[in-house]
């Protein structure tokens, strides 16, 4: 099965994505993917089917589903022309590995379900009232989501293995590959320095991390040096040259140069369009 493995930006103070979602039904659909992200999907309006591990489920309003780190899932919406209002959140893995040993999670039916359902209703109220809160959001989500990660470790939990059943890969190099990359993507890493780490020749670690993420190992290293020195671009205190050298690039034009080729844009056009300036 062909599937692509999916980078998730971060919110700023916040450990993992919260994307709020209100769109037509065909707008919905996902092809096959993967990322190390626990994912929950809340159901507001409208109806997905969703396949999790080659296994079909339909969810509806009212309900949620859970994709665990590294599994391969997609949705469909059953009605093109229907009215989508839900809300995913990518919960870090990294996060996760703060508190808690590596394991893998099964959410039981009945108390933590219906817990884990409210503290999802409860992150949509909070993205859709940001503006007239009377306390600080960033701190909010941070406990909903610490609450939300307690309640997986202490009632979820299902085995402390990475020999997930429908994951994207067993022996679990692909992850440790990511991990690494992404404690260490500001030094000055090799396909060799990667292997070392890894216990692998540099020739079997490039394969078995294409063919788990369909990506080389070097294009993945640069793809997170480049999301985090776009992260920075809002700070005005930095220069281009300082962002580049604090995230890896072994030079300014390397930057400038990866930037333009993924998003058509130079960080400082970049930076000027996440301000809105024209």
């Amino acid at each position: 099965m062909k599937c692509t493995y999916e980078f998730v930006r971060y919110d700023k103070n916040i450990p993992g994505k919260i994307l709020p979602q209100d769109k037509p039904g065909w707008r919905c659909s996902t092809t096959p993917h993967w990322h190390p992200e626990l994912e929950f999907v809340y159901v507001f309006e409208g109806d997905i089917r969703l396949t999790r591990a080659g296994k079909t489920r339909d969810v509806h309003p009212g309900e949620f589903y859970f994709c665990d780190s590294g599994v391969i899932h997609s949705t469909t919406a059953m009605n093109n022309t229907a009215h989508y209002r839900y809300i995913v959140l990518l919960l870090s893995r990294e996060e996760l590995l703060r508190f808690h040993e590596d394991c893998t999670f099964e959410i039981p039916p009945g108390e933590p379900y219906e817990i884990l359902g409210e503290r999802l209703r409860h992150l949509m109220w909070l993205e859709e009232n940001s503006g007239c809160l009377p306390f600080n959001i960033d701190i909010e989500k941070n406990r909903t989501i610490l609450d939300i990660l307690q309640i997986l470790v202490s009632r979820c939990v299902c085995a402390s293995s990475w020999d997930l059943e429908g994951g994207v890969e067993k022996n679990g190099y692909a992850r440790r590959v990511m991990e690494y990359v992404r404690q260490n993507y500001a030094q000055p890493l090799t396909l060799p320095v990667v292997a070392n780490e890894v216990g692998l020749s540099p020739q079997y670690l490039a394969k078995c991390f294409k063919k788990a993420t369909g990506l080389g190992i070097m294009q993945f290293i640069n793809r997170i040096r480049l999301d985090s020195a776009n992260g920075e671009l809002l700070d005005d205190n930095t220069t281009i040259a300082g962002i580049a050298q604090e995230n890896g690039f072994p030079n300014v034009k390397s930057y400038i140069k990866l930037c333009r080729e993924t998003y058509g844009m130079t960080p400082s056009e970049f930076r000027r369009a996440m301000r809105g300036e024209a």
